[in-house]
């Protein structure tokens, strides 16, 4: 899907995709900037001190191309005469086009959260469709990373320790405050209406300190420039109280089903068509590409060459060619996708399953699983001999 022009007409034609500069803060040592060069962190975040992707190559910065350039009629008409499928780009680029800031992240996440969510991520912004992806990196990458947050963590003041007498008033003063607007905790108080990017509160008790949520739900920005999170004009005792509640009350979490059987291959008759559609070159072709390919230019994508923190695979899956000698290894990684659905995906007051991860993630990776449908139609299509 990316750069299917050269990059020189593509910056004439849809605007600059130079290279940004980068991120303000401390540069991280040695072993975080592999760890997070290896997990290929800054295709979808400012990572501080670390150069972003270029927009063609980030998969937000990519997306968010997509999305502004179809909000420009003159630059969508040179679009859509030299992408061919540009309307189904526009149709497709749902994700990913907001991530959380890392700088803001790493002023105020416990860096121990951080090393344990990235070997398990699961679902803390229920609002999203996507998540974070499992990555493959190993204890040593994430222990780097954790100790590149310790280094960004903002440094507050002291604050009682939580206690239970300030339930009521923390209840009262989390709706009173403005935070309900954007967040909900678990399913005891839902957010109305609710925003895609505000996490679930009901995870800040394992997400920051208690000090640290106190500072934050007082004044974000003054911990984070970078915050999306404004001051409402809490006072300390209202920020403790609210604090006291998100650390000691009972979110009411719901439990996200159970998936239900496995769909199976349709009997009807399949066409290579219908599955690039709706499948292959819909998701799949993001991460697994053809470099033969001329729209491609030689890119082969993370899924194909490596990336994440996982190794080369060879797979491509743009043609039938490319997808017959891997066929076996596709239903079972959309079939993955399904169990992990219950941590990765979770819905507006439910808490993640706990889950045994299997060596390999499902996939698509970091999306929701395909509708049953779409996996009955792949399997189907296989099991039919992949005609073409």
């Amino acid at each position: 899907m990316k750069r299917m022009l050269p990059a020189a007409a593509a910056a004439v034609v849809l605007g600059s995709l130079t290279l940004a500069t980068a991120q303000p803060g401390a540069a991280p040592s040695p072993a975080a900037a592999k760890a997070f060069a290896k997990g290929n962190c800054n295709l979808c975040h400012a990572v501080p001190g670390i150069d972003v992707a270029t927009k063609d190559e980030s998969c937000t910065g990519c997306h968010i191309w997509i999305r502004d350039t179809s909000r420009d009629p003159a630059k969508r008409e040179t679009a859509m005469q030299y992408f061919p499928l540009w309307e189904r780009y526009e149709k497709n680029v749902a994700s990913y086009l907001e991530v959380p800031s890392l700088s803001a992240a790493m002023a105020r996440l416990e860096p121990a959260w951080i090393e344990s969510y990235l070997a398990d991520p699961h679902d803390v912004r229920p609002g999203l469709p996507e998540g974070m992806p499992r990555f493959g990196l190993d204890a040593a990458d994430r222990a780097a990373i954790a100790q590149a947050f310790a280094t960004h963590t903002a440094t507050v003041d002291k604050t009682p320790k939580p206690t239970k007498k300030n339930l009521d008033k923390g209840k009262a003063k989390l709706v009173t405050s403005g935070c309900t607007a954007c967040h909900g905790f678990g399913a005891a108080v839902p957010a109305s209406p609710g925003i895609a990017m505000a996490p679930d509160l009901a995870h800040v008790r394992a997400r920051m300190s208690p000090d640290m949520t106190v500072a934050w739900i007082m004044d974000p920005r003054k911990i984070a420039p970078s915050s999306t999170m404004m001051s409402f004009g809490v006072s300390l005792d209202d920020a403790v109280a609210i604090r006291d509640y998100l650390f000691l009350a009972d979110p009411e979490w719901t439990d996200p089903p159970p998936p239900t059987a496995d769909p199976q291959p349709t009997k009807d008759p399949v066409t290579w068509a219908q599955v690039e559609e709706r499948v292959f070159g819909k998701i799949c072709a993001h991460c697994h590409m053809d470099p033969s390919l001329p729209a491609n230019q030689g890119r082969r994508g993370p899924g194909n060459a490596g990336g994440f923190g996982f190794p080369e695979t060879g797979i491509h899956l743009q043609s039938p060619e490319g997808i017959r000698p891997h066929a076996e290894k596709i239903g079972p990684a959309l079939l993955r996708r399904r169990q992990e659905a219950q941590r990765d995906t979770v819905q507006r007051g439910q808490q993640p399953k706990s889950l045994t991860r299997p060596e390999k993630p499902g996939m698509p990776l970091g999306l929701p699983p395909l509708p049953d449908e779409d996996i009955s139609l792949v399997l189907g299509w296989i099991e039919q001999g992949m005609p073409e």
